[in-house]
């Protein structure tokens, strides 16, 4: 059997565990994907190639990422697969496309607004579902599996965990904001809250008087968010180190600072988690939490973390400071 995976360049590390994996599984199959080794030799025609393997191939196996959608190829592969070779299969009665999301876009949205919306995606870091592949393989394509395939697939999952930990980038990942609290008077969100990239550090700049007015009322809080729309699963990072913590740097260089609060929320509820509390001293300070101090469901289900500020956590009105070196490890 002639598998063809069909992927974005950046996830190159992971489909070639997976082609191996699959290799691994049975004898009688062979994967094709552009990015292993040899598989398109120097001095030919990159274009032929391909559709030659699609037209070759009796799997069909798209692996759905945030790069994926961004890739001309893959568009190509795609469309050539669902216009032309899916029809030519679905009329000898023969399954063809097999779509796998990778983290962290969901299976249930993987395809969302695509004219293959209904075929059923799985997971690849979900054993359940690579599981029900290789039964689909089994069953209806006489597959022969070979022996110790839960060992395999065990490894198989380990080792795509530890390449997602170990390229996740949590600040990149996420939406950063500024938000307050909206019951007080303001021209513009900005004169009270503002973020800004620099270095790969967030600027967090804050006035709780922006118009220098007597009697003024305080927003109650001033948070820099980072907001994670597919949600951020922490819990993962715990499979492999029960000591693993969140670690994060705040530059307080104008000294405007005295505290600031860590909020870790979950669910599209933004429901709190938990909260920890810091003391900042003038310059550089370099905190860690441990995840195992949150250990709980909602840790594979965050929204936002976010740094906030009250008013009795100021030193001056107005300041600013510099968030960053986030990371979990």
């Amino acid at each position: 059997m002639r598998i063809f995976i069909s992927h974005a360049t950046k996830n190159r590390e992971v489909v070639l565990k997976f082609a191996e994996f699959l290799e691994a599984v049975s004898s009688n199959i062979e994967v094709f994907c552009s990015s292993e080794s040899g598989s398109i030799k120097i001095g030919k025609n990159f274009i032929e190639i391909i559709f030659s393997e699609l037209s070759n191939s009796d799997l069909f196996i798209p692996i759905i990422s945030k790069e994926y959608y961004k890739s001309k190829f893959c568009m190509i592969e795609l469309g050539v697969a669902y216009s032309y070779l899916y029809s030519q299969k679905n009329k000898k009665g023969e399954d063809y496309i097999f779509p796998f999301a990778l983290y962290p876009v969901q299976k249930g949205q993987a395809l969302s607004g695509t004219p293959i919306a209904n075929i059923q995606t799985g997971d690849l870091s979900n054993e359940k579902d690579v599981h029900s592949f290789l039964e689909y393989l089994s069953a209806d394509r006489g597959m022969k599996i070979g022996t110790g395939i839960n060992r395999k697939l065990h490894s198989f999952i380990f080792d795509l965990d530890q390449i997602f930990l170990k390229r996740q980038n949590i600040l990149q990942m996420a939406k950063i904001g500024a938000y307050f609290d909206d019951s007080i008077d303001f021209k513009q969100r900005e004169d009270i809250a503002s973020t800004s990239i620099s270095e790969d550090m967030v600027v967090f700049n804050f006035n709780m008087n922006p118009y220098e007015k007597k009697d003024v009322k305080y927003p109650n809080f001033i948070s820099m968010a980072l907001r994670y729309v597919d949600k951020l699963d922490i819990c993962r990072y715990l499979d492999f180190n029960d000591k693993a913590e969140f670690r994060f740097t705040v530059i307080n260089f104008t000294n405007s600072l005295k505290r600031i609060f860590v909020e870790f929320k979950y669910s599209d509820n933004n429901s709190i988690l938990e909260t920890f509390k810091f003391f900042l001293g003038y310059g550089e300070n370099k905190f860690c939490i441990t995840l195992d101090e949150m250990r709980s469901e909602a840790l594979a289900n965050i929204s936002e973390i976010c740094f906030v500020i009250h008013p009795d956590d100021v030193v001056e009105e107005e300041g600013m400071c510099k968030i960053g070196e986030i990371e979990i490890s």
